[in-house]
């Protein structure tokens, strides 16, 4: 069942008169975030009329929907039948992308301050960076840019105290537990750890973004001098070896 730290079922809010919000626990945790993706899975297979968009958050689940076609109050009773679900035994698909990142130096001037924070050498952070899969809770902030966590709690850091005004496209960051990977220059003021040669948005692709939310991805550490002579040929390799 769907719960909320107050009343133990989602609640639900309009958002105009186009949208409801279900909001599940006020937290930021993988088991409320799994539970946003199942919920979002169950309206799409159960085929709702008139729902024209489904947008995942940390906590929540925006259903946007068109009022000619279904009101409001009809929607919630819709809505409220997915509290007979037990979310936990609903399987969704996902998929793990392998992102090649070359760590440190240049690629990732804040990972002495991390090191030194965590206690740790270099080495050792990068190896816990590379260690496990982050769940991508959203998609958001600039278009196709990824939310993704758990990282090791040795690493979580707080904003920096002074953003960055120009961040690169492929940018690889952290910040508390989470990781990110940037789409496009903007500005920012996560920790930046390293970046990566590979492209994961693309307006001109369809769709545009290699990652959904409920998707994994994986840092794997590349050289700086693969990166530099990254290309096409060297995605397509690099995608057949570790992302097929």
């Amino acid at each position: 069942m769907l719960t909320n730290v107050a009343s133990k079922t989602p609640l639900y809010f309009p958002m105009g008169d186009q949208a409801i919000v279900i909001q599940f626990e006020h937290v930021i945790s993988l088991e409320t975030n799994k539970r946003v993706h199942t919920t979002a899975h169950l309206i799409e297979t159960r085929e709702i009329r008139g729902i024209t968009q489904l947008i995942p958050a940390f906590n929540n689940l925006t259903v946007c929907y068109d009022p000619v076609l279904i009101g409001f109050g009809e929607l919630i009773t819709e809505l409220k039948k997915l509290e007979e679900y037990d979310l936990e035994q609903v399987e969704i698909q996902s998929k793990t992308l392998h992102i090649p990142v070359v760590f440190g130096g240049r690629y990732g001037p804040d990972l002495e301050e991390i090191a030194n924070h965590a206690k740790l050498t270099i080495e050792e952070v990068v190896a816990l960076l590379q260690s496990k899969r982050y769940f991508t809770y959203m998609i958001g902030f600039i278009a196709g840019y990824p939310y993704c966590g758990d990282i090791d709690s040795r690493l979580s850091l707080p904003r920096r105290a002074n953003p960055r005004v120009k961040v690169e496209k492929g940018t690889i960051q952290i910040v508390n537990n989470l990781t990110g990977i940037f789409t496009m220059t903007a500005p920012s003021g996560w920790h930046i750890v390293g970046w990566t040669p590979m492209e994961i948005f693309n307006p001109k692709s369809d769709p545009p973004s290699l990652l959904q939310a409920g998707d994994y991805i994986q840092y794997v550490p590349v050289s700086e001098e693969e990166v530099q002579q990254w290309d096409q040929d060297s995605q397509k390799a690099w995608d057949q070896k570790w992302n097929m």
